[in-house]
């Protein structure tokens, strides 16, 4: 298991995406976390790929 964080984004229907996200600690006993939230497709979205991929470390990091 690689350490850091990954997102997937898969389609949901026309309007909803579901990101997974995986945040994983290879150096302290291999910890892994998964989030997984339905949110509006990102077509909709005001924010980058790039922007919700900063998001999503952060969050991890609030995790760790």
């Amino acid at each position: 298991m690689a350490k850091g964080v990954d997102i997937e984004m898969a389609p949901l229907d026309e309007d909803h995406v579901r990101a997974k996200i995986t945040w994983s600690e290879r150096d302290v006993g291999g910890g892994k976390l998964v989030v997984e939230v339905t949110v509006k497709n990102m077509k909709t979205l005001p924010k980058t790929g790039e922007q919700l991929r900063s998001d999503a470390k952060a969050l991890a990091v609030r995790f760790a």
